[in-house]
Order: C-alpha cells, then structure tokens, then sequence
C-alpha cells in the first residue's frame, strides 16, 4: 500500500500545484480552454484551480476513497483535454500550470492517464492520511515525504522539458 501511497501523493502534489496556479493565474488556462471551443470563463478556471488545491490536500489530510476517486477523474479528464491539445498540434501553452509556458505534449497525455490509474488504484487500495500511513514506524515518514516531493518534481521537470532537452540512447 505504500508504493501506491507514494505515487499518488506525489500526483497529489502536482494536482494541487496545477490547482494553486490555476487560482491565481487562471488567464493561460482559460485561453487553453477557448483554442478547444470548451467553456473557459476565468471565474470557472479559478474554481477548477480551487476544486484541484482542495482535493489535493484532501488526499494528504483525510484519505480515504473520496478524494483518491476524485484525483482519477480530475486527471482523467486532463488526459482527454490535453489529447485534445496535442491532435491540434498548436504547440501553444496547455495552462496547467499558470504562466509557466508548458506546450501539452504526449507526456501530459500519459502522465494524466497514469496519475488517474493511480488515483484508482489508491480508491481500490485506500491510502489513509499522511499522519495514519506509518503508525508505529513514524521514522518512515521523512523519507517518504521526501519521495513524494522528489517525484512529483522529476515529472513537473519532465513534462515541461523541451522535447530535445530529454537524451535519447541510441544503442
């Protein structure tokens, strides 16, 4: 349980970073929106961010099935928005996460596939709250929490990497 515990968390994390950006800055998010003819009021996008921050930390604070099964429908429906940012090709910002320049790539794709299987898997699993995980054991939990922040960065930096940027073994 705590393998899904980790990997959850840390799409937890992106999802409330995503949300907390989104709340301030919702004006890359709505214009993402408008290039897909879907409906992008700054106030709605605002809301969205809201909605992502408070499942987010609901996952750290109370766990349990609601905010797992939540997550995976949060991150599945990112994964069919941006699929439809890359069958455009624009190249053009996704809005994910505010004002930083992010173009939705094929990695936002599996990224919000894998996190919504993984909020799932956490729903099927249930993941308790942070304080809960390792009862008996609280010296795990420095680690782990370092585990958590350590993977949701390495996916934040892979998904705004340029395509370039990444090395290709050609073995």
């Amino acid at each position: 349980m705590e393998y899904v515990a980790a990997v959850y968390l840390a799409a937890a994390v992106l999802l409330g970073a995503a949300g907390a950006s989104k709340a301030v800055t919702p004006e890359p998010a709505s214009a993402a929106l408008a290039r897909l003819q879907l409906y992008h009021r700054l106030w709605a996008v605002r809301l969205l961010g809201l909605v992502e921050l408070v499942v987010a930390a609901s996952a750290f604070i109370a766990g349990g099935i609601v905010p797992a099964t939540a997550l995976a429908a949060l991150y599945a429906g990112f994964a069919v928005v941006a699929a439809a940012m890359v069958r455009t090709g624009s190249g053009a910002p996704c809005g994910c996460f505010g004002r930083v320049e992010m173009p939705a790539t094929p990695r936002h794709v599996t990224v919000s596939v894998l996190a919504a299987a993984t909020g799932l898997a956490a729903a099927y699993w249930p993941v308790e709250a942070i304080d809960k995980l390792f009862d008996g054991q609280k010296w795990l939990l420095s680690p782990f929490v370092a585990v958590v922040a350590g993977g949701a960065c390495g996916v934040y930096r892979w998904l705004s990497a340029k395509p370039e940027a990444i090395p290709v073994s050609t073995d």
